[in-house]
């Protein structure tokens, strides 16, 4: 029997078990091969839909559901002590979970995401909400319905971060909310970015910019925060700013999982050296990586990690078949950008083609909340 071991229940690791096993079921129900997914957690939450908690756009209960329902039925979920992965051992092709167990791989796919390092800014996490963290964004939900005005921060702390355009979409949909509330003219918001500009990409950073300015927003980079004084609320850079805030919203550091480190085949950030094209891990033909997981220089988002999907799940498919590699990833990306509480727009690029977002309109707006619908019915079960 093949055994392929998934590391992570998140968007990616959940996607790409399920596509494997749709990939191959005769192998499964023959007992040829095996797809196993290992997470600490039994909970499956969909991040990107907090970005609209705050804003009452989302349900918070709608975003947390059972990993287990997810899940291909032949598919074998190991979670507490007996999915929480300590040791990834790829020169012994094996992975150790917290109950002291190792488990022996043919195909390891490493799906562990990337996650908040809060201490990492002194302060941050005393002065900032973040919709990148569950409980924060409802703490955010309630900030803002008792928020009556005055300097509003939006703060990326560095690069990268799981959902890049979600900094701009809470900025420009905090800007439509406050429209709402009729305190805008009350507000000033603030958006401040570690690199010139809001976005990584030139194209799309022109056009959002554009967007920005019309709608009064202050931009404020480079600024690379080193600390937050809750007490006094003043944000300080190393570039020398300090911005006095009412309310702070930020992107936390963020860093790869701690198993990465511990296991000694991760970066100095704890993500892991990966080939761009075969998504396989760099000197291990057997390893493969997908989604945040990555050092790849491509968006951690969740289309991400769907588009890697398919080029994994056919190659180490074709591998246990023996046929060898049979496809690469091309970089691909697909994201839509809220542009308020009722327009939106999107970015869909390439290694090779930069993106260039069209004008914003309601339709892609409707199509940002489909997208997040039909994440439990379709995405996430790998049907198409």
């Amino acid at each position: 029997m093949k055994r392929v071991i998934v590391v992570g229940g998140g968007i990616a690791g959940t996607i790409v078990a399920n596509r494997i096993a749709r990939m191959m079921p005769e192998e499964m129900e023959k007992g040829e091969a095996e797809v196993v997914v290992l997470d600490k957690n039994e909970k499956h939450t969909y991040q990107p839909g907090q970005a609209l908690v705050p804003f009452n756009v989302q349900d918070p209960v709608e975003l947390v559901r059972n990993e287990r329902e997810l899940l291909d039925h032949k598919i074998k979920f190991l979670h507490g002590q007996k999915g929480e992965v300590t040791k990834i051992d790829p020169a012994n092709h094996s992975v150790v979970t917290a109950d002291g167990i190792s488990h022996h791989y043919d195909f390891l796919v490493i799906a562990t995401g990337s996650h908040l390092r809060w201490d990492e800014v002194p302060g941050y996490h005393d002065a900032v909400y973040s919709p990148w963290d569950f409980e924060s964004a409802l703490k955010l939900r309630e900030a803002l319905d008792q928020f009556s005005g005055g300097t509003v921060v939006i703060n990326v702390a560095k690069l990268p971060h799981k959902c890049p355009v979600a900094p701009m979409e809470i900025t420009l949909m905090l800007d439509d909310y406050l429209k709402r509330r009729g305190i805008r003219d009350k507000t000033e918001i603030v958006y401040t970015y570690p690199v010139p500009g809001i976005f990584g990409i030139k194209t799309t950073n022109d056009v959002m910019i554009k967007i920005f300015q019309e709608r009064g927003i202050k931009i404020i980079s480079p600024f690379n925060v080193t600390n937050v004084n809750a007490k006094e609320k003043i944000m300080e850079s190393q570039e020398g700013e300090k911005i006095k805030f009412d309310l702070a919203i930020g992107v936390p550091p963020h860093t790869g999982a701690k198993v990465i480190g511990d296991s000694g085949i991760g970066d100095k950030r704890n993500w892991v050296p990966t080939d761009k094209f075969t998504l396989r891990m760099k000197d291990h033909s057997n390893v493969f990586v997908i989604g945040d997981t990555t050092d790849i220089p491509i968006s951690k988002a969740g289309s991400t990690a769907d588009f890697e999907s398919y080029i994994i799940a056919n190659n180490v498919t074709n591998e246990i078949r023996g046929n060898g590699l049979k496809k690469t990833y091309d970089g691909s990306v697909f994201c839509y950008i809220a542009t308020g509480l009722d327009s939106g727009t999107y970015i869909r690029f390439n290694y090779a083609a930069p993106p260039v977002p069209p004008p914003p309109s309601y339709v892609h707006w409707w199509g940002k909340l489909m997208y997040n619908k039909m994440y439990w019915t379709v995405t996430a079960k790998a049907i198409v």
